[in-house]
């Protein structure tokens, strides 16, 4: 990307920021290629580039969340922010230059963000499923769950996926669509011990509130990604099923500790230590880390880290210029330039 900055401060010269629109984002970056930009960023994230930890507040509801991060290697800095409600979300991600505090773009970031949470359960699955994973159990059928089974099946060859979904008339329609795009034998079930039975892979993104996956629905040799609860109150583990993990990795591990409550719920039940969890940037830098055995139990306990949604958002402003998407927007170059103009009434 082209720099922004000069040592004196704002170039006059510099590329206006953008507004990348949804439409721009799908068409400057796939899935797959996602996947490989969020394994550089965890690369970045052990060698030192600054993630910063989650924000919330609720009213109702609605939650107000803020993710974001310092990506050192580039110089630049970005927040994602959005109110979950009901009715749904529509994120924002706004990048700075680090040097002059210039802004550079903001992304309407929905699409971005479902790349980026199935992109890393893609990865993590990448990282710690067998080899020769074949059969994907995905529980849920909301928004983001074709996106996480298009993001396993871009990691392992899958050739069966099996879906849980409690409502019938949601569920039928999940199925045939993920069937289209997968070109997968799919089926589907309304229990979840069913559709986790025979899995290599198993996808947790359900809203649930009380935890409903135990130790005896994982089969031996299993990975399991559960994404779906990304708050303390809401949890899709129950602690035997964390227990039974050999293997456990986040994608932040400080933020689990406080956001977490299948991990927390089952450290305290003295199934988990704490000194045990891997990050998913220790795996990233030393595979050897995770799965060893085939019988192994695997689990990738995802709740967003802002400094992946950065890096993509990076990648995209980098291919839009390139390209000559977005739209220009008209922002002040130097804030500070700007004499302060009183009211008269």
């Amino acid at each position: 990307m082209c720099s922004v900055t000069n040592a004196s401060g704002p170039d006059e010269t510099a590329d206006a920021p953008l507004w990348l629109s949804e439409g721009d984002v799908g068409q400057l970056l796939s899935l797959g290629e996602a996947i490989d930009v969020l394994e550089n960023a965890y690369r970045q994230m052990a060698a030192g580039a600054v993630p910063m930890r989650r924000a919330h507040a609720r009213e109702g509801d609605a939650i107000l969340h803020s993710v974001g991060g310092i990506l050192s290697s580039v110089g630049i800095a970005g927040v994602k922010s959005w109110i979950y409600t009901p009715g749904g979300a529509a994120p924002l991600l706004t990048l700075w230059d680090v040097q002059s505090g210039a802004l550079l773009g903001i992304v309407e970031a929905f699409r971005m963000g479902q790349w980026r949470t199935a992109g890393t359960s893609g990865l993590g699955t990448k990282l710690l499923a067998r080899d020769d994973a074949a059969v994907l159990a995905v529980l849920g059928t909301g928004k983001q769950s074709i996106a996480q089974a298009q993001a396993v099946a871009a990691v392992r060859e899958i050739s069966r996926v099996q879906v849980f979904g409690r409502d019938q008339g949601r569920l039928d329609a999940f199925v045939d669509a993920l069937g289209a795009e997968l070109g997968a034998d799919v089926t589907g079930t309304t229990d979840a011990a069913e559709a986790m039975a025979g899995a290599d892979v198993i996808t947790a993104i359900t809203r649930a509130a009380e935890p409903f996956i135990d130790a005896s629905m994982i089969p031996a040799g299993a990975h399991l990604n559960a994404v779906g609860s990304i708050v303390a109150a809401r949890s899709e583990l129950k602690a035997d099923a964390v227990g039974a993990a050999d293997v456990v990795v986040c994608d932040s591990v400080p933020q689990a500790r406080d956001d977490s409550g299948e991990l927390r719920a089952a450290a305290d039940a003295g199934l988990l230590s704490w000194d045990d969890v891997l990050g998913l940037d220790q795996l990233v830098t030393d595979p050897s880390l995770g799965r060893t055995s085939a019988e192994q139990i695997t689990l990738f306990k995802a709740l967003g880290v802002g400094l992946s949604d950065v890096a993509l958002g990076v990648e995209l402003l980098s291919r839009a210029r390139d390209r000559g998407l977005g739209t220009e927007l008209p922002a002040t170059a130097d804030p500070h330039s700007v004499p302060a103009t009183p009211t008269r009434s």
